[in-house]
């Protein structure tokens, strides 16, 4: 029935106005170290658009983390969901293009999401590396 509940969820979520929302352009950067210094560069290369949107059905709480656009990468995405008093309640983390997270809380929440993308392979000698990196926080009402 739980499983009913949270389809349902996600069903009507799509159906409804976010009660909050943030979207950003994110540029691919160039992070290249120079001995203990780290020199960050904007390249000229289409960015990342990224949104959030936090949804609401009573005290259940959505909030989903859509990527868009940019170089082809792999990285990590992040969502926390944050009570009125600042106590975690939801979180998840993974890969790809879009996460959700999910909490029961009264208004307002926060969500605090973080993108770390980068369309170079892991390799431990780089000196240098290009990545989409973004993240902040964002609340219902004025909060």
């Amino acid at each position: 029935m739980r499983f009913l509940g949270i389809i349902l969820l996600c069903v009507l979520s799509a159906c409804d106005a976010p009660v909050a929302e943030h979207r950003e352009e994110v540029p691919l950067r160039l992070f290249r170290w120079e001995g203990e210094r780290v020199r960050v560069e904007v390249l000229p290369a289409e960015p990342l658009r990224v949104e959030v949107r936090l949804y609401r059905a009573g005290r259940a709480l959505s909030a989903h983390l859509r990527t868009e656009g940019g170089l082809p990468a792999e990285g990590d995405l992040a969502l926390v969901l944050e009570g009125p008093g600042g106590e975690r309640a939801g979180e998840a983390f993974g890969s790809g293009r879009f996460l959700q997270a999910q909490a029961r809380l009264s208004a307002p929440a926060c969500a605090f999401w973080l993108v770390s993308l980068s369309p170079d392979p892991f390799r431990e000698e780089a000196l240098e590396v290009r990545s989409y990196e973004a993240s902040g926080r964002f609340c219902e009402g004025k909060r």
